[in-house]
């Protein structure tokens, strides 16, 4: 039996960092606790669209995690 490991892949824009993580499936919102980043300064684009923070990312996506700044 071949043992496959289970990496989700996550790019993180503001930091250009490439994170991996050991797991099958996660919720966005478990994502950016692993992470350290704050569901109100992040959006999480999975496989090129917007998810929501209950949102199931799974092995093999391709995720991307996307600083919002604002000024005034």
């Amino acid at each position: 039996m071949v043992m496959r490991v289970v990496v989700i892949r996550v790019k993180i824009l503001e930091t250009n960092q490439q994170v991996e993580l050991d797991v099958k499936s996660t919720t966005v919102r478990e994502l950016l606790l692993r992470l350290g980043l704050t569901l109100s300064e992040h959006i999480v684009f999975k496989n090129g669209e917007v998810i929501t923070e209950d949102d199931i990312v799974e092995d093999n996506s391709e995720v991307v995690v996307f600083t919002v700044k604002s000024g005034g």
